[in-house]
């Protein structure tokens, strides 16, 4: 069959599908991904064919927005910008079914449209019994204007593609959701509905990344702060800092495209500092991380049974870093809390407390047994 995967343009929205096309295109589906250029060697790698449109989501770090409208104005326009650029791109070779990241609103209204099974694609927490309350949101409040007219011309937009789709719908309450999570890490998970099946991370080897091979007779230490908000340079400094004495360690710092290593000055010969990693490498032979908390690096890190130091930088990062904390898999330093004498401590803790290494393995061996790419592979089968 025809698959079509589709997702916005950023790593944690694209990466977590590439064990699942993959794992599609070795059981023999033919898979395409409609995708930004800079995305296309990615899903090329994992199998699938580019299908490329423009898009509106920034390019560098100094464009992501810090506050919720911003956030939620950067996802609007992408849903307005990339839906009629899909639509024409597939007029010619409708897919059997639509698999999708939950920024990809384009997805379900094509599917909608062309009358074919849509199934979400969730790589991080999913809608449960209550969550307004949760995250103490009041429906009663009054809507903000720049967000009730962004509404407005949502509902516009949607009924001007002649799908009977609710907001809810295509934004929060999908009909179908396969979640790259365990279902221990997902909030109140007991009360998450049948229409969501919790197969855990679905992790690639991503061998277009190259392999890290480390070096003799070192424990690893592997610090980066994702792909998003990485422009840290003092934190990268309070790190060689906390480190430089650590010789028994190899630290492998990557501080991201826009700081060249040479910004840190001089570093010991045990700390390598770079601008990229291909981290489900390092992470298969590391013995800690200092993690952003990003969804996707938290489950890399949990599949490979990798304690974490969390140092949240934006969205559900904060609701990660306490979580790995409270669920002893970690340690949680808030950024304006960051020391390199707390550093050190944390390191110390968390790779020499055995109930933390017990959590580790209990978590991997839930990871490892939720099924993976192959559950969520049979899902679309049985949907098409």
């Amino acid at each position: 069959m025809h698959v079509a995967f589709m997702a916005v343009p950023a790593h944690g929205h694209v990466n977590p599908s590439l064990a699942l096309v993959a794992e599609l295109v070795r059981r023999g589906h033919r898979v395409t991904f409609a995708v930004r250029a800079d995305f296309a060697p990615a899903v090329s790698s994992a199998g699938a064919t580019p299908v490329l449109h423009d898009s509106t989501f920034p390019t560098t770090d100094s464009d992501w927005p810090d506050e919720e409208v911003g956030a939620q104005r950067l996802f609007h326009n992408e849903f307005l910008f990339v839906t009629p650029q899909v639509e024409v791109a597939y007029a010619q070779d409708r897919p059997d079914v639509v698999v999708y990241d939950i920024g990809a609103w384009h997805a379900p209204v094509l599917a909608e449209k062309w009358g074919i099974p849509a199934v979400q694609l969730s790589p991080t927490y999913v809608a449960f019994e209550g969550w307004r309350e949760e995250f103490g949101l009041d429906s009663n409040a009054p809507v903000k204007p720049e967000v009730a007219a962004m509404n407005d011309e949502f509902d516009a937009f949607v009924a001007s593609q002649g799908v009977n789709l609710s907001v809810d719908e295509i934004k929060h309450n999908p009909h179908r959701c396969i979640v790259t999570i365990p279902r221990s890490w997902q909030l109140r998970g007991e009360t998450v509905g049948p229409r969501y099946t919790f197969v855990g991370p679905c992790i690639d080897e991503r061998e277009h990344q190259g392999k890290w091979t480390p070096p003799a007779n070192k424990k690893v230490l592997l610090i980066s702060l994702g792909s998003a908000y990485t422009d840290r340079l003092d934190f990268y400094r309070t790190c060689v800092e906390a480190f430089a004495n650590a010789t028994d360690w190899h630290v492998l710092l990557s501080v991201g495209k826009y700081i060249e290593p040479a910004a840190l000055g001089p570093v010991p010969a045990h700390i390598e500092v770079v601008q990229w990693v291909p981290q489900v490498s390092v992470l298969a032979v590391a013995n800690a991380f200092i993690t952003h908390a990003g969804m996707g690096s938290t489950m890399e890190a949990l599949h490979f049974a990798v304690p974490m130091i969390a140092i949240p930088q934006g969205v559900d990062q904060f609701i990660n870093a306490p979580r790995i904390e409270a669920l002893g898999l970690g340690a949680h330093i808030p950024m304006a809390e960051v020391t390199a004498t707390r550093l050190t401590a944390e390191l110390h803790r968390v790779t020499t407390d055995p109930t933390i290494a017990a959590n580790l393995d209990r978590m991997r061996t839930e990871t490892h047994t939720a099924g993976g790419a192959p559950a969520a592979a049979d899902i679309i089968e049985s949907l098409a």
